[in-house]
């Protein structure tokens, strides 16, 4: 559901969408499909890619496949809304278009006033960690 809602946002603003269920099949998703499996599809095609899998970068097979796929991944964070995630893409379009088609891909985390990069977000990380 939430899906098919931000497509419709994304597509209303004159952008091109694609769902899961439109590149892949309804049957195929269905089945279950690995992200080794999808995210080569996504990256040879040069398309973005917005989702909540924080742990798509702890898995080591799904990390190395976005690697090795070079997409353009956004990231919300996990827990909040569906008008939330509307609010996000809609305050950070611009940013997220000039970030794609800069054409170096990397996984960036969306947030009411900016976007943050890979490295922006584990240097985050490290300054809220407890030292030892």
């Amino acid at each position: 559901m939430h899906g098919r809602t931000l497509c419709r946002v994304i597509a209303n603003l004159g952008y091109l969408v694609h769902s899961p269920a439109s590149v892949f099949g309804r049957e195929r998703l269905e089945r279950g499909l690995r992200d080794e499996d999808w995210l080569p599809v996504i990256g040879a095609r040069g398309w973005v890619v917005f989702g909540r899998d924080q742990n798509i970068l702890k898995r080591e097979v799904e990390l190395r496949a976005l690697l090795d796929a070079k997409v353009h991944m956004f990231l919300f964070p996990g827990d909040v809304a569906l008008r939330e995630i509307i609010e996000l893409v809609q305050a950070n379009l611009s940013a997220i278009c000039t970030l794609a088609s800069a054409r170096r891909p990397n996984v960036y985390w969306l947030r009411r006033d900016r976007v943050i990069d890979y490295e922006q977000r584990q240097a985050e990380l490290a300054r809220r960690r407890p030292f030892a």
